[in-house]
């Protein structure tokens, strides 16, 4: 039993599935098991140096290169430890700033070095999807129980009193989730080759997609549209076209559609609602687009560098200043870093895309394409929700974010060796 718990223990996999699995972890770990709270709070923390072990032997070891992505890391990482540093006065507030965004950017590192081969991705994709079929399951459960929606997502003046949130925090982080596992979900299903398995896809698939639309998250489903199309965009252009077409259709049959058509009227309500009058107002005296021009503010007092990390707009600037969420990630990171800061990040994550889509270009006559290809068009959907979301404020989901990013940066690394030798 012993030698068995330390082979198990010994492999770079297993902890490497533990950390897909942090969503179920952290609910069982928080709300079931009686174990205390600081060991609850600090386990994620724990399986980060365990993982980040493993990557250092395995760096130690490898003859992956890191592309120039490396430099873009190297520099951001500069500017946060020197707006750390720089505010003394509030030196909490910026290490726990500093350590809301960087502790989790390193999984990108985790993820390149640790990854072996693509079959290997291909498994850890099979297990980011199941945990989110078993999330979303328990957010459509929620719906068909009834169980109400706690008030502070339920926008004031909606009939919705029931919007699947599941166990990880909100409808829009459950909505931004199912944005991530329904593209891979997809790709798997169109790998498949066996009827069975593709049944078992299928199954995760339609479970997912509708967990997505029962949060009500519109954010997610823009962002969502906007991945799928990506999607398409790189497999067949022409299709792309028509999948435009058939969206704009899509829409303008749905302005038609009555409200009290189960699903399908809400959806058009929580869509059609943000182009009305009321809502913008609503918005622009209380809601997103209120905070957005007050992050936008913050960011005039100080437009080259920000106020620092954990003054504005997140948790650590709740905790510390009494701060409201910007709701919009890009514009928390506006106020924070400031111009210098943003275009940074913005470059940091669009170098990882290109890399990764080059990777994806080169498996396309591989039956590995449609797995990497949804995971790159989850990718696109979590970072495109962020611009009206701190979904980037969820440990879990930037964990998520990091690390496939870093999963699909390593196969560029690998195809670009083979070449060259």
């Amino acid at each position: 039993m012993r030698e068995t718990v330390l082979k198990w223990g010994s492999q770079r996999t297993t902890w490497l599935y533990v950390l897909l699995a942090y969503p179920v972890i952290d609910f069982v770990m928080r709300k079931i098991l009686p174990i205390p709270v600081v060991v609850s709070s600090l386990w994620d923390k724990a399986l980060l140096i365990i993982l980040l072990l493993f990557t250092f032997v395995a760096f130690l070891g490898s003859n992956r290169v890191m592309p120039g992505i490396k430099h873009l890391f190297g520099a951001f990482f500069v500017l946060g430890i020197a707006l750390t540093v720089t505010d003394m006065t509030n030196w909490q507030a910026s290490f726990e700033g500093f350590r809301s965004v960087y502790q989790y950017i390193i999984a990108f590192l985790i993820g390149f070095y640790l990854l072996k081969s693509v079959e290997d991705l291909d498994k850890l994709l099979k297990a980011l999807v199941i945990v989110g079929f078993i999330t979303g399951l328990y957010g459509v459960a929620q719906v068909v129980l009834g169980v109400k929606t706690p008030e502070a997502w339920v926008q004031e003046g909606e009939t919705i009193t029931t919007r699947a949130f599941s166990f990880v925090t909100s409808p829009n982080v459950l909505g931004s989730y199912m944005a991530l596992v329904v593209p891979v979900a997809v790709g798997l299903f169109v790998k498949a080759s066996s009827l069975k398995e593709r049944a078992l896809w299928a199954i995760v698939t339609l479970t997912t997609l509708l967990a997505l639309l029962l949060t009500g998250s519109r954010g997610a489903w823009f962002a969502l549209a906007f991945g799928i199309f990506v999607c398409f965009f790189i497999w067949k252009k022409r299709v792309a076209g028509y999948l435009v077409l058939a969206g704009i259709i899509g829409v303008t049959a749905l302005f038609f559609v009555p409200e009290s058509v189960p699903m399908v009227g809400t959806v058009k309500n929580r869509i059609f609602t943000l182009f009305t009058s009321d809502y913008f107002d609503a918005s622009s005296q209380g809601g997103r687009v209120n905070r957005w021009g007050k992050a936008y503010d913050q960011m005039r007092v100080e437009p080259l560098f920000g106020v620092g990390l954990g003054h504005y707009g997140g948790a650590v600037a709740a905790r510390r200043f009494g701060t409201t969420y910007t709701d919009s990630y890009l514009f928390k990171s506006l106020a924070e870093y400031g111009l210098i800061g943003l275009i940074m990040l913005i470059g940091l994550i669009i170098s990882m895309f290109r890399y990764s889509a080059k990777a994806i270009l080169k498996l396309q006559h591989s039956p590995h394409f449609f797995p990497a290809l949804g995971l790159f068009g989850g990718l696109i959907a979590v970072a495109t929700h962020n611009l009206a979301e701190n979904i980037f404020e969820v440990p879990f989901m930037t964990l998520y974010f990091w690390l496939f990013g870093g999963f699909l940066c390593a196969l560029f690394a690998d195809q670009t060796q083979t070449k060259r030798w």
